[in-house]
């Protein structure tokens, strides 16, 4: 089904229409959400196909551009896209500073370690510890979280999220604070790598779509075609394709 009615959007809807494509943007720097690839348009993912779907419904084709975790509320205010994806989690802070859809994907922080190292780690007081070495990326909930919990902890910032585990597991430092998605993604991956409270994260968070200052009001035809992609399972089908083992468990 292909949506084409004018009465929500407006505006927005008939310039994308006429533009006969949707502009999303991604970081591209989280896995398995949103990631580099020379696949479909340079990024791959459960977001990227999402945006495709998504794009389809809204009867147009998908562009994606690059844009930052640091850079993404500004770059939202200036409608540099229509839409961005790639694992961006639901926040009352974002909620203020931008058009955020209803949350399509239950997620929570918890951590990255070394294998062989999972029972030094088995609260967020066993990370927190002054011979610990914290690392995340700047920009997003990842630095919220570690600004807000970690007193003691050495902790540090690496630039490029999608580097983040092989340092990790090349022992330039101890954990690195993600989301349960991209723990269990690189779990998988990396044999080197635990993940020994994914079943207890930290935090009960929502994974959203961003909306630009010029498409906000398209925000309730975003949400009628997630509610969409949840009854007919496309998100189910999602989740079984890129989430692996935590299929059924993580569909909002």
């Amino acid at each position: 089904m292909v949506y084409t009615e004018k009465k929500s959007g407006g505006a927005a809807f008939e310039k994308i229409q006429s533009r006969g494509k949707l502009i999303v943007a991604t970081p591209g720097d989280y896995c398995p959400m949103a990631y580099s690839s020379d696949l479909l348009n340079g990024y791959q993912g459960f977001d990227i196909e999402l945006a495709w779907r998504l794009a389809a419904r809204l009867g147009v084709k998908v562009d994606f551009v690059p844009t930052s975790w640091a850079s993404l509320a500004d770059d939202a205010k200036l409608s540099r896209f229509d839409m961005a994806v790639g694992g961006i989690s639901r926040t009352a802070e974002r909620a203020q500073k931008m058009t955020l859809s209803a949350g399509y994907l239950s997620v929570g922080k918890t951590i990255l370690c070394r294998k062989g190292e999972e029972e030094r780690f088995q609260s967020l007081a066993d990370v927190d510890q002054p011979d610990v070495r914290v690392m995340y990326n700047p920009g997003g909930t990842n630095e919220d979280f570690v600004e807000s919990h970690f007193k003691q902890a050495k902790i540090r910032l690496a630039a490029d999220n999608a580097l983040i585990p092989a340092r990790i597991a090349e022992n330039e430092a101890d954990v690195m604070i993600t989301e349960t998605v991209e723990a269990a993604f690189y779990v998988k991956e990396d044999p080197r790598l635990a993940a020994p409270l994914l079943a207890s994260p930290f935090t009960k968070d929502e994974f959203c779509i961003v909306l630009s200052e010029d498409c906000a009001p398209l925000v309730d035809k975003v949400n009628e075609i997630l509610q969409g992609f949840r009854t007919d399972g496309t998100l189910e089908h999602l989740c079984r394709d890129y989430l692996g083992s935590l299929a059924g468990t993580q569909n909002a």
